[in-house]
Order: C-alpha cells, then sequence, then structure tokens
C-alpha cells in the first residue's frame, strides 16, 4: 500500500515534512499491523494485516479530503491506447499510437 507507511506510522511525524505523518496521527495497533504487514512474505497473511489496518483508519478518519482536483485533457481522435489512469495527463505517454 503506497504511502500508507509513510502516512499513518506514528514513527513518522515529522511537522512540516511533505510526504510523512503530517497530521501526526499516532495509534500503537496501526504501527504494530503495518510493522507486521511490512514484513509479511505471504500475499493473504499481509492481506488481512492491511485490511484491519484499513477498517481501524476508516473509522478514526485521521485525513479526511475536502476537495477534488479535475485534470482534464484533450487528445487527437485518432489516437489509442491514451492514458486514462488516475493520473491523467501526467500519465507516461510513451504506449500511445494512432
Amino acid at each position: 500500500m503506497i504511502g500508507a507507511h509513510r502516512t499513518c506510522l506514528s514513527s513518522n511525524i515529522r511537522p512540516g515534512v511533505i510526504w510523512s505523518n503530517t497530521q501526526s496521527y499516532a495509534n500503537p495497533k496501526v504501527d504494530d499491523l503495518l510493522a507486521k504487514a511490512g514484513v509479511e512474505r505471504d500475499g493473504s497473511k499481509r492481506k488481512v494485516f492491511y485490511q484491519e489496518f484499513q477498517k481501524i483508519v476508516v473509522d478514526e478518519a485521521p485525513i479526511v479530503f475536502l476537495n477534488l482536483l479535475l485534470y482534464y485533457a484533450v487528445y487527437d481522435a485518432s489516437l489509442k491506447n491514451l492514458p486514462l489512469t488516475i493520473w491523467g495527463a501526467t500519465a507516461p505517454v510513451d504506449e500511445m499510437r494512432r
């Protein structure tokens, strides 16, 4: 889970440092679950740790997104294989073709 550890681990509380736990969220159970998930090699076991982590974080809501920035991209109709992911116009375009 990209970003989950850096955003929710209490050991990563670094006020003023971007891409850290800037909201100062601290929950020992979350720290424990992320520590276990970070070293678990069995995917099904790791999934259970992350599912429990997600339930706690959703219930406690340490981060609430209040806005959504919309990005628009315009492409020529003849282009195929457009980058239509969440990254929009910032996605790689090396696989586009006519």
